[in-house]
């Protein structure tokens, strides 16, 4: 059954940290792409600031989709889901902003987060108000990890039998760092989105970029795709001055004048 909740409750908040990764969703006004990335710890990279704020630690990735939203119009969803033997699915829908690494005010925000963030290639903390909380039952979600009845035949289809963390991320950002290479990474992947939107700003700085300039490239981009609401917006204000024509309001305007 499906529930809605105004903030985040004491129980809402045990169950998001219980879970092994949870889920970011975001897309720009105009575009084809959807984005969905999995984030795993959400123990030692997200953290809940208050009964309707979160955040959580963005590292360096291939992309950079979710910053290039954020940036544009700011709507994010979360979605955590339990594996276990108690089903629940979790959506926080959320206004967010960015906080890069080099912004002012990043030190402080991680350190409101806890000790133990997961900081390893960080680039941004994704900082979200969550305006509204949605539960519901998750029974369609497989159990993973846990001892139950099953046929041979559903035996036979389960690949994964636990989870555990993995760390592949956090050695290779390591590796980047200790060899200084990890802004020169950035600035060739996380630049700009899949739909030509700007993304992070240091890797922007970084490639030499003139900042209004490009956003005013993307501004454009995004406005003469939404054409069909252009041509809409031009052939009401042609049928107004028909209709105005036609009851003599000019006319009279004229003789005022």
């Amino acid at each position: 059954m499906v529930k809605f909740f105004p903030s985040i409750e004491p129980d809402h908040a045990d169950f998001m940290l219980s879970q092994p990764l949870f889920f970011v969703a975001s897309a720009p006004y105009v575009g084809r792409h959807v984005n969905l990335s999995p984030k795993g710890q959400p123990s030692r990279s997200f953290a809940i600031l208050d009964s309707n704020t979160v955040a959580y630690v963005d590292t360096t990735g291939s992309g950079c989709e979710t910053i290039a939203h954020v940036y544009e119009n700011g709507r994010v969803t979360l979605m955590f889901c339990s594996f276990g033997v108690s089903p629940m699915i979790m959506r926080l829908f959320c206004q967010g902003r960015v906080v890069e690494k080099d912004d002012k005010g990043f030190q402080e925000l991680v350190a409101k987060m806890g000790k133990g963030m997961c900081l390893i290639g960080a680039r941004a903390v994704i900082l979200l108000r969550v305006f509204k909380l949605q539960t519901s039952c998750g029974f369609g979600v497989p159990l993973f990890g846990e001892s139950r009845d099953t046929t041979e035949e559903e035996k036979t289809l389960e690949s994964l039998q636990g989870s555990q963390d993995r760390w592949t991320l956090h050695k290779w950002a390591s590796s980047m760092e200790k060899k200084k290479a990890l802004l020169g990474y950035q600035r060739n992947s996380n630049y700009r989105s899949l739909d030509g939107l700007t993304g992070l700003r240091s890797a922007r700085r970084a490639r030499g970029q003139w900042m209004l300039l490009e956003e005013g490239r993307a501004w454009a981009s995004r406005v003469m795709k939404q054409w069909e609401a252009i041509l809409l917006g031009m052939l009401i204000a042609a049928l107004m001055v028909v209709f105005l024509k036609t009851t003599g309001f000019l006319a009279l305007e004229a003789k005022l004048q």
